[in-house]
């Protein structure tokens, strides 16, 4: 059993039950592994779950530093950053409920070991915000808002929409994630872009 294997079913347990609800007995019966085969490769399940978390945080790192350092205009540039999002709940659906557990906890089952990874993301942001030409009251806007509203609003849409509740209203997107996501990475970028830049002649 590799660690890889061992992290992959993690993910999904600990999205499907919650830290609480995921014991090291109960992962270790879903691997038909022996308990001390994860405890050869993780030191209890803080940690394990630590590095699930900062595996989800940390996806599309790169392809996120390409858009950045690239010529793109910069709107498309913050486009291409949302669409990112988008692409690895797609990649990886674990991503929602996982974040929205965590919201609901406050990040008590996180208090440390991530804060390099979200700097990291805001100084990601930082970087694409500065390229925009931004309304005067947005310049000094807090990042870990825009950040919030970003994961939030795509989050709470995707919840939306695989519901089993009858959502009066809610446009039907076939309970097809890509049309789901889709959709609603570019609603959050039009929304997001006309609100916070100023208003280009002839656009």
């Amino acid at each position: 059993m590799t660690k890889k294997n061992i992290l992959k079913v993690a993910t999904q347990q600990f999205a499907k039950l919650g830290y609480d609800g995921l014991s090291m007995n109960k992962l270790a019966s879903k691997l038909d592994v022996n308990k001390a085969t994860i405890y050869y490769h993780f030191k209890d399940k803080q940690s394990l779950y630590l590095e699930v978390v900062t595996n989800l945080i940390t996806i599309k790192r790169k392809e996120t530093e390409n858009i950045i350092n690239s010529d793109t205009n910069p709107k498309t540039k913050f486009r291409q950053y949302i669409n990112l999002y988008v692409e690895a709940i797609v990649e990886n659906p674990e991503i929602v409920p996982l974040s929205l557990r965590e919201m609901a906890n406050f990040g008590n089952n996180v208090k440390s070991g991530i804060e390099k990874d979200f700097e990291d993301e805001l100084k990601y942001i930082r970087a694409l915000v500065d390229e925009l030409d931004l309304k005067e009251k947005y310049k000094q806007m807090d990042l870990y808002e825009l950040k919030s509203l970003i994961m939030g609003t795509i989050n709470s849409y995707y919840v939306m929409q695989n519901s089993q509740l009858n959502i009066e209203g809610l446009k039907d997107l076939d309970n097809d994630d890509e049309k789901i996501l889709a959709y609603i990475s570019d609603f959050i970028s039009n929304i997001l872009l006309d609100a916070l830049c100023k208003e280009q002649p002839n656009n």
